[in-house]
């Protein structure tokens, strides 16, 4: 949101040419390019294709290099047995038949045959198998080396596709209203940004045929820059200066009295507000339509101001010829229905007083024709009525004079559709004459707009207005752009606002003692009776005998028994918890210090549309058609 400058030096007329063209364009919007996309490939290369021997592959390569190893060994071997074979039959070699030996050696020859065809055998097989292998492996390379070209080509294309997209993107926007919207109030902002707003938004509609009319209550010349574009570019102009071009725009030359008297009686009401306006404004209404109804021809503000004279009593004839003799005496015939009291002595010299300057300045012109206020508002082309009275409260009534004319025009206008009415320094007007144009303005399909610089008071009540787009510009003052901030609303996001993190340590230490003991006592007593006898008989004689025994048996058992026991615990414990806690911000979608540092020719436009409230930046520096890469069309988006 800061703007930029623009050199236009020597291109002035390219950029003419390039701004008067028939399209809405209220500035531009800066869009940053997407950033260039990494190929989808670039991550995922060709994976080499794996070529695996045969599973016998090095066996058979150790047999082929063995091969000649056993064939010499056999043949060493061979000849070894040979040698000794020959030494051991040597002394017999009479008795071992011929056919025996022979047998030995065509034996010793077939075993040198069968090592030297193993041989040829072995290698050739291995031969053949490391053939079919390395073709394979030298395929499976080709078919590599042409994969990974490739994929290095397409993402080298990509990335190249990609770098020319980002160059050749457009990165300035028009920027157009998705609604027709029947007025646009645009708040803050300096002289140069809205000269520059006015030059970006009146080309493209001046080029599509529609007519705009400027009235410029700032005394900044800020229709100037227009005022030349249109010119160069063959477009109809007319300027007028007020109070110095009053005669040629002739304000009430058009006007019947009646409407003469509203609009003079509205201007003074807005500019004198008391508690008594309402019944003012119907003396004021009454009073000038007795004037207004006894002159002849165009009304003029010298007409009106000695027609009030007159009212007064204090109009001398012989030496002002501005009333005919019969316009003396429709008059003076009307003078004692006025009546003489003070309230209307009074209002009478307030109003003669307000509209002097006016008569003064058209007496002072040196272009005394005219053809009506109702022409200086062409159906197309380019129109600028500015104020620039050297005192304040002249200024403030020439401005509510042209404002209030400018509205009575609106009633009776047939607009076309295609008009434009722009009143900058909007705010030196009031609240309620404001809305009462944008209603007028709505009926006559009349687009308007509306440059105010303060945001502040009662022009805070215009902001979102239905049926309306709004404009901000640069708002020095902090309570301004606060407004304004919190007119262009807010945004929520969450944001880290808590971390906890708790450390705790436990410990326990316990110890437990236990001590017992048992006593016991026991007794037993047994008792044991027991006898015999026996007898015999023998030669001699017989002999018994007889016996008995008893007992008595006690027992006494004592037990005793002690134990104890100690135990010691201990246990430790560490825990730790961590939290974090987010919460839901509202903040500034634009900050206000962000309002307040704006570049003069940047702004934030807020508008209601179908799809919902559409907040966007944009820039009017007419300069931007000259940079590179700005569109043609809006973003789509």
């Amino acid at each position: 949101m800061t703007g930029q400058n623009v050199v236009v030096a020597g291109r002035t007329t390219d950029m003419w040419e390039r701004l008067f063209q028939p399209v809405e364009r209220w500035g531009w919007e800066f869009v940053k390019p997407v950033p260039a996309t990494v190929s989808p490939e670039a991550a995922n290369p060709p994976m080499a294709e794996q070529v695996y021997a045969p599973h016998d592959y090095q066996l058979r390569e150790k047999r082929a290099k063995r091969a000649w190893i056993g064939l010499i060994g056999y043949l060493v071997l061979a000849f070894v047995i040979a040698v000794m074979i020959a030494g051991m039959v040597e002394a017999a070699v009479k008795e071992v038949p011929m056919a025996v030996e022979l047998t030995g050696d065509i034996v010793l020859g077939l075993g040198v045959l069968l090592a030297i065809w193993n041989l040829v055998r072995t290698r050739r097989r291995f031969t053949v198998m490391k053939r079919d292998y390395t073709a394979r492996y030298n395929a499976a390379v080709e078919r590599y080396n042409l994969a990974y070209t490739s994929w290095q080509q397409r993402v080298a294309e990509h990335d190249q596709r990609e770098a020319q997209r980002v160059a050749a993107a457009m990165r300035w926007y028009p920027v157009q209203l998705t609604t027709r919207p029947a007025r646009i109030d645009v708040f803050g902002g300096t002289e140069d940004g809205w000269a520059s707003l006015l030059v970006t938004v009146g080309s493209p509609l001046l080029a599509a045929g529609s007519s705009v009319l400027l009235l410029d209550f700032t005394d900044l010349a800020v229709g100037d820059n227009l005022v030349v574009a249109a010119r160069a570019k063959g477009h109809a102009v007319a300027v007028h200066e007020l109070p110095r071009d009053l005669a040629e725009l002739g304000i009430i030359a058009d006007l019947d009295a009646t409407e003469m008297a509203e609009m003079v009686a509205e201007t003074m009401h807005t500019m004198n507000r008391t508690q008594f306006g309402a019944d003012l404004r119907g003396l004021h209404t009454d009073l000038l339509t007795a004037v207004g109804e006894r002159l002849s021809g165009p009304l003029t503000f010298a007409k009106v101001v000695a027609g009030l004279q007159v009212f007064r009593r204090v109009y001398d004839a012989g030496s002002d010829d501005t009333l005919s003799p019969d316009e003396v005496r429709k008059l003076n015939s009307y003078v004692d229905t006025v009546g003489g009291t003070d309230q209307t002595q009074n209002e009478l010299q307030a109003l003669e007083g307000e509209l002097r300057g006016l008569a003064r300045a058209e007496r002072a012109a040196e272009k005394q024709a005219t053809a009506g206020f109702r022409a200086s508002w062409p159906i197309r082309g380019y129109s600028v009525i500015a104020t620039r009275a050297k005192t304040g409260r002249h200024r403030r009534f020439v401005e509510h004079m042209v404002f209030h004319r400018t509205l009575q025009e609106l009633h009776t206008r047939e607009a076309t559709g295609r008009e434009t009415l722009v009143v900058a320094g909007a705010d030196q007007i009031g609240l309620e004459s404001l809305e009462a144009m944008a209603r007028q303005a709505r009926r006559a399909g009349v687009r308007l707009i509306f440059l105010v610089q303060h945001l502040r008071d009662d022009m805070q009540k215009l902001l979102g207005a239905a049926g309306t787009v709004t404009l901000l510009m640069q708002l020095g003052n902090g309570d301004e752009a606060a407004n304004a901030a919190e007119f262009i609303g807010r945004g929520y996001k969450f944001e880290l606002s808590q971390l906890t993190l708790q450390v705790g340590r436990t410990l326990t230490h316990g110890t437990a003692s236990t001590e017992g003991g048992s006593s016991s006592v026991q007794r037993s007593r047994g008792y044991t009776y027991g006898g015999s006898s026996s007898s015999s008989t023998g030669p001699n004689g017989g002999s018994s005998s007889s016996g008995s025994s008893w007992s008595t048996t006690n027992t006494t058992t004592h037990s005793r028994e002690q134990n104890w026991s100690s135990t010691v615990s201990q246990s430790e414990a560490d825990s730790q918890n961590r939290g974090v806690t987010a919460s839901r911000v509202y903040e500034f979608e634009v900050e206000p210090t962000a309002l307040q540092g704006l570049a003069p020719t940047a702004f934030v436009m807020v508008e209601n549309g179908v799809s919902g409230r559409r907040v966007l930046i944009g820039d009017c520096n007419p300069g931007t058609v000259l940079l590179d890469r700005v569109a043609d069309r809006p973003r789509i988006g």
